[in-house]
């Protein structure tokens, strides 16, 4: 009987071990969510789709003269694909940041991410520009994917409408490298 009296004790200390409630993470900062940068911009697909406005893009290759071109018809998943690789509102890629607020004269906030040393995530950077009812106004990323084959490095720039936190305008500047190719430069504006 006092074997299973030990036994029905365990149990019990088992089970309200487990039910322990998890410790808060270690500092406020620690436990904030990133904005979502993939839910804002298939929001902002879905509506461009929709609304096809005109936009007025301009496309320049290294020693090549910039393309202008003002057009409605635009692929938005393709064109806002490089925005959607600066989302970092996934915990498992959070570990890689340092996160810093500061609240901006006008109200807003600007939430900045910084990699850690000796991580090599894609982000390299991150600020995000947000007003003071939670729209996001500007976003600004430094990418670097690297491999044995290939360099890539891009500067992207997003801005909004500061009244309907609509896109207003981009600016993808990059550089591409293959292992036996020839280094290219490129930069995308575009207006809304």
């Amino acid at each position: 009987m006092a074997k299973y009296k030990q036994l029905f004790l365990m149990g019990l200390l088992l089970a309200i071990v487990s039910c322990e409630q998890p410790s808060p993470p270690a500092t406020a900062e620690a436990g904030k969510v990133a904005f979502n940068i993939t839910s804002y911009l298939q929001q902002q697909r879905q509506m461009l789709e929709t609304r096809q406005p005109m936009v007025l893009k301009s496309v320049a290759t290294q020693g090549q003269e910039p393309e202008v071109v003002e057009t409605p018809d635009i692929d938005w998943e393709d064109e806002l694909a490089v925005f959607e690789q600066a989302d970092l509102s996934r915990p498992s890629l959070q570990e890689f940041y340092t996160r810093q607020e500061q609240v901006l004269e006008d109200g807003s906030t600007a939430i900045e991410f910084t990699k850690l040393e000796g991580a090599n995530p894609q982000v390299q950077y991150l600020r995000l520009v947000m007003s003071p009812e939670g729209k996001l106004k500007q976003l600004h990323a430094r990418l670097e994917d690297k491999n044995i084959i290939f360099f890539s490095r891009r500067t992207i720039n997003l801005s909004t409408n500061p009244q309907t936190g609509d896109i207003a305008d981009y600016h993808v500047e990059g550089v591409q490298k293959m292992v036996l190719g020839d280094t290219l430069r490129y930069e995308v504006k575009a207006n809304l």
